[in-house]
Parts: C-alpha cells; sequence; structure tokens
C-alpha cells in the first residue's frame, strides 16, 4: 500500500455560472503560488464520482466551492464532510452538491476518503457570466489566505515543512 502523503486542493463549480464558479476561480490563483511538491491544486470543475480516481496517496483533502448557507454574500464556511447535516435542509450545500455530496459519500464507503476539510463561500449571483459578484471578489483574498493556512497546517501535520 503506497504512502498518502499528498495534499490535494480541489476547487469546484461551474465557472460561466458567475459566483458559482468561485472553487475554479481560487484555484486558478493558488496554482501561481509555490508549494512543496506534494501539494495538488486542482480544478474539479463540475466533476463529480469522477473525482474518486484523484484520491491514491491523499493524506489531506482541501474542497473549496460555493455554499448556500444562508448567510450575507461573500460569508466563508469552514466545516467538514461529517458537519455538512448542521445546514438546514431548506439550504443547499452546492448548486452541484448531488456529485460532490456523492463523491464524498462513496470516496467514504469506499474506505479512500481522507482527512478532509471544505471551504464554501455564499454566492450573490447565480447566473450566466464568467466574473464573480462585487461581494464574492471581495471576498476571495481572505479565502485564498484561510486555505493557504490550511494548507500549511496540514503539511505540519504530514511532517512536511
Amino acid at each position: 500500500m503506497a504512502v498518502k502523503n499528498k495534499v490535494l486542493i480541489l476547487g469546484v463549480g461551474n465557472s460561466i455560472l458567475s459566483d458559482e464558479g468561485l472553487g475554479v476561480h481560487l484555484v486558478k490563483r493558488l496554482q501561481g503560488e509555490v508549494f512543496p511538491d506534494n501539494v495538488e491544486i486542482m480544478d474539479g470543475g463540475t466533476l463529480g464520482l469522477e473525482l474518486l480516481a484523484y484520491l491514491d496517496n491523499v493524506a489531506k483533502l482541501i474542497i473549496i466551492d460555493c455554499v448556500k448557507g444562508g448567510a450575507e454574500p461573500g460569508s466563508i464556511f469552514r466545516f467538514e464532510p461529517d458537519k455538512v447535516n448542521v445546514i438546514p435542509n431548506e439550504h443547499k450545500i452546492s448548486f452541484h452538491d448531488l456529485g460532490i455530496f456523492d463523491f464524498i459519500q462513496l470516496a467514504a464507503l469506499r474506505e479512500s476518503l481522507p482527512p478532509t476539510i471544505i471551504f464554501g463561500m455564499e454566492p450573490k449571483e447565480i447566473d450566466w457570466g464568467e466574473e464573480l459578484s462585487t461581494p464574492v471578489a471581495a471576498e476571495m483574498g481572505k479565502l485564498k489566505a484561510l486555505v493557504t493556512d490550511e494548507i500549511e497546517m496540514s503539511l505540519k501535520q504530514l511532517g512536511i515543512e
């Protein structure tokens, strides 16, 4: 069995539906940064179960997605997959939550889901367009800093500095 020593940052969403694509927008920003070789930054787009193939050797998974939780647009959420049910049922986790939700559940059933953190942001606009809304765009720097901190903490936990 291979040693799991990779941190996978997975940005998901539909980049032609404005704020729905914020996960994809953020990973594009992160791809311009320098990280150790064990950090993989991936644009998962709207893929769902297809993402299971990328979990080999992953010791920590960080998902970035649009999260509709009923908060002010631009609000940032950080949670683990088992905490998803704390969001009221009338609010969707994501606009493509069946794919990501199924991905997380199937990976857990297959015992291939590594420790996972989900970062999300409340959208303002979900409509045709490739630009983020003003409140979401204004918080992308903060979200990037939180994800970068999570990456650094994960590397320390894995003994990789």
